[in-house]
């Protein structure tokens, strides 16, 4: 149990964690709200989703974020604003529960609070001119799932992810892919990567048939250009362009910040893979950039939360408890 001064350093940890959060959602209200083309789009996109007429057929099987804005309707009565709740939900939770995670490790409140306000900056860095609303919920699926693998649990253990993710966004799939990664890094392991592999082809049949069943067809938006949709993915791919924007455009287009990060994480991750412990997460953020590189856009900084979540809790992790650290630090 706590001592009188330890509660005490906790719930100061606790305030300074609600100004923190805060001071990032007015920056969000700059970021994110000051165009309403973008946040316009959102929004049809969220009721696309639910309508069964998303930009793309490969968004349809995203209904948890959308039921869940549309949910907070009640409460607000207007749509911008139920999701800017709802991001900024998704926001205080990503913050709290990565402060949880901190103090589960054994982590004093002070450095449970500056490991929460490294990831609160990270996460400005990286946020675009627009979210949606399930990249919000991606964010907290990775910091569970960030966790679980930094303390050696499969997917057996993390299972309620998984469902929760197959309605959420396709990047589940990366879940499975990791523990396939791990399997093929381990010996013997043909029963994990048999269980891993059965993992993979459920959650993919499942976000297959939910699109099969729920698309309608593309909607009638005035001026809206429709991509080409890769057979049977029906994602677009762009990997010329991605290629062109990361090695040439970022240099000189004042977007230089992207092009070093994305070169420099590579380079990290690379010199990573060296290293046995840490080999089977660098290899799966390196497919993670892969596939990011082929069906996102490099320059839309918001597909990197996911693995900005991941890293955060897969080093709290990781960390060590120290077993001498007073019961009420």
């Amino acid at each position: 149990m706590l001592t009188t001064s330890g509660q005490r350093a906790h719930w100061a940890a606790l305030g300074i964690l609600v100004l923190l959060t805060l001071g990032q959602l007015r920056v969000f209200d700059r970021l994110l709200y000051s165009d309403a083309s973008q946040y316009n789009f959102v929004l049809q996109n969220v009721d696309g989703v639910l309508e069964g007429r998303p930009v793309s057929k490969s968004w349809q099987q995203r209904f948890l974020a959308p039921v869940l804005v549309v949910a907070l309707d009640r409460v607000t009565h207007d749509r911008l604003q139920s999701l800017r709740w709802f991001l900024a939900l998704c926001a205080g939770a990503a913050n709290l529960g990565l402060f949880v995670l901190c103090r589960a490790r054994g982590m004093p409140p002070a450095q449970a609070a500056a490991w929460v306000l490294c990831f609160a900056l990270v996460r400005l860095l990286y946020t675009f001119r627009l979210e949606y609303p399930w990249d919000g919920v991606d964010i907290l699926l990775m910091l569970g799932f960030g966790y679980g693998v930094g303390r050696g649990y499969t997917l057996a253990r993390l299972w309620p992810l998984l469902p929760l993710g197959v309605l959420n966004h396709e990047t589940i799939l990366y879940a499975p892919l990791y523990e396939l990664l791990s399997a093929a890094f381990a010996p013997r392991s043909w029963r994990s990567a048999r269980r891993a592999g059965a993992w993979l082809i459920a959650c993919s049949a499942c976000i297959y048939l939910l699109r099969e069943h729920f698309y309608l067809g593309q909607p009638n938006w005035p001026g809206q250009e429709f991509e080409h949709a890769t057979p049977l993915l029906q994602n677009h791919l762009h990997v010329w362009h991605n290629l062109r924007q990361w090695f040439w455009l970022d240099l000189w287009e004042g977007r230089i910040f992207i092009s070093l990060s994305l070169s420099s994480a590579v380079v990290l991750l690379g010199w990573m893979l060296l290293r046995s412990e840490q080999r089977v997460a660098a290899l799966w953020c390196l497919c993670v950039l892969a596939s990011i590189v082929a069906f996102g856009y490099v320059n839309e900084t918001r597909h990197y939360l996911l693995l900005i979540a991941f890293w955060f809790a897969y080093a709290v992790a990781q960390h060590r408890v120290l077993k001498d650290t007073p019961s009420g630090a």
